[in-house]
């Protein structure tokens, strides 16, 4: 296409890059002889109705924005060529290197540089965020930030660029999600479709780290979905605690805001205890990090699109032992019992029903030897299952994910209906709706027998509550 004319006006000089179905191509404005940049859709066989969508988004949103760091928007139309047609965006050309681009030519960057990379991309963050409605870029990484040349202690002017992935509107009850963003570079919520303002912080925050450790986010991530990075670098403290502020996985956890971020940049606080609030009017506590407690055997599976629960079996203790023999005697008794009635149908319902009673109470002393309990919530819903021998029960019945309402911790109670009144242990509830999810409190089998056994300690519990809590993006009440 070098050399070709587009809407007779726009001479192709060469082509900067080029995605399946995208062309990003540098021409000359015959009109005003300045460089421009072109940017091609076409409708070919890989084109998708989503593409056209975004394209057209951007070049809506460009059009409403004025900012020096922004590529401005000067023209669009259709391109009707012999063997394809195609829609164009032209923006103004910025004479700079993506930051990827550096990085690959050999240069490094220190924390003075990435620094004031950070403030430059902030303040076009405020800017973006503070429109009506906010946008949000959604796909801030390396290769969408241009650097210019270095000038005295300055890296370079900063730009933001590539805002095909942009959103200006917030997800609406029943509306359709797009997920767009680069992996790596996107936090949790992203992945599900619902970027907010604060994803472009983790975004910015993940970039920021790749300019420092020349490592890409995804290869530092760990099983807690938590990009660690401290040991690669050599950092400030203050720098150090804003960086894990913004990569937060929880995004309730990272700044409320661009300029929230900014003003910590700027002016360094107490950052290790920012974000650790609490209402007491309200006893609902921030998910401030706790990790597994030493000793546990609990197993926590999560990623962006599931968290997983295992509780293994209790194992054998006195208390089991002793439950298991009861069930063997109690068996028994009855089973001689029903021999010596033999024949007598009236007299074989009293035993019969006690059979049902011994055969739970063998179950439950199998549950607690051999059983393993499981709560698992993913993109649809939230179950909890125990499973024996292969057989899985759900007590209560699997339900939707979207009417999950809140994540409690309820302390040690005392069963004022039991005879001795004997203590409840703590327990972990899910709530979904009027229906709750509960551990802690191992009634096996769904509490089918008041037979209560402390396999869960108090800080595995604030510990799962803690990592629940989070993945939900819920707080944690207390009870």
């Amino acid at each position: 296409m070098i050399k070709q004319l587009l809407q007779e006006r726009y001479e192709i000089q060469e082509q900067l890059g080029k995605n399946p179905g995208r062309k990003t191509l540098l021409a000359k404005d015959l009109e005003t002889q300045n460089l421009v940049v072109v940017k091609l859709l076409s409708f070919g066989d890989d084109f998708e109705w989503q593409d056209l969508k975004l394209f057209e988004r951007e070049a809506q949103i460009l059009q409403q924005l004025s900012h020096a760091a922004i590529p401005s928007y000067l023209d669009s139309f259709k391109v009707i060529l012999p063997n394809s047609q195609s829609f164009a965006i032209v923006q103004n050309y910025i004479p700079a290197k993506s930051l990827e681009a550096h990085l690959q030519a050999g240069r490094t960057f220190n924390e003075a540089d990435v620094k004031q990379i950070g403030k430059a991309i902030l303040e076009v963050l405020v800017y973006l965020h503070t429109q009506q409605p906010p946008v949000i870029h959604r796909d801030i990484k390396p290769s969408n930030i241009l650097l210019g040349e270095r000038s005295g202690n300055s890296p370079g002017e900063v730009y933001l660029v590539d805002f095909g992935s942009v959103k200006n509107n917030l997800i609406q009850p029943g509306g359709t999600m797009t997920v767009v963003g680069t992996y790596g570079y996107m936090p949790p919520e992203q992945f599900s479709g619902r970027a907010t303002p604060v994803s472009d912080l983790y975004a910015l925050g993940a970039t920021l780290i790749y300019l420092l450790t020349k490592t890409h986010p995804a290869d530092l991530l760990e099983d807690d979905i938590e990009i660690k990075f401290e040991e690669f670098v050599h950092l400030s403290s203050e720098f150090t605690h804003w960086l894990k502020w913004l990569i937060q996985p929880s995004r309730k956890r990272r700044p409320k805001s661009a300029k929230a971020a900014l003003e910590e940049l700027l002016n360094p606080t107490n950052i290790t205890n920012i974000n650790l609030n609490l209402n007491s009017n309200l006893n609902i506590y921030s998910n401030t990090a706790i990790s597994k407690p030493v000793g546990s055997k609990i197993h926590l599976k999560k990623n962006p699109k599931k968290i997983e629960i295992i509780i293994p079996p209790a194992g054998l203790s006195i208390g089991t032992l002793a439950s298991g023999m009861f069930a063997i005697l109690w068996l028994s008794i009855v089973g001689t019992i029903i021999l010596s009635t033999s024949g007598m149908v009236l007299f074989l319902v009293f035993p019969l029903i006690h059979v049902g009673v011994g055969i739970l109470l063998l179950l439950n002393f199998l549950f607690n030897l051999l059983g393993y309990t499981r709560l698992c919530i993913d993109e649809k819903k939230i179950s909890l299952t125990y499973e024996l021998f292969g057989l899985k029960y759900s007590r209560p019945h699997p339900s939707q994910r979207q009417n999950i309402c809140k994540v409690e911790i309820v302390g040690r109670t005392i069963n004022k209906r039991a005879k001795g009144k004997p203590e409840i242990p703590p327990r972990l509830i899910v709530w979904s709706g009027t229906r709750k999810y509960e551990i802690g409190n191992t009634n096996n089998i769904h509490n089918m027998l008041d037979v209560t056994q402390k396999s869960i300690t108090s800080p595995e519990l604030d510990w799962l509550a803690t990592e629940l809590g989070d993945w939900l993006e819920l707080p944690i009440s207390r009870e």
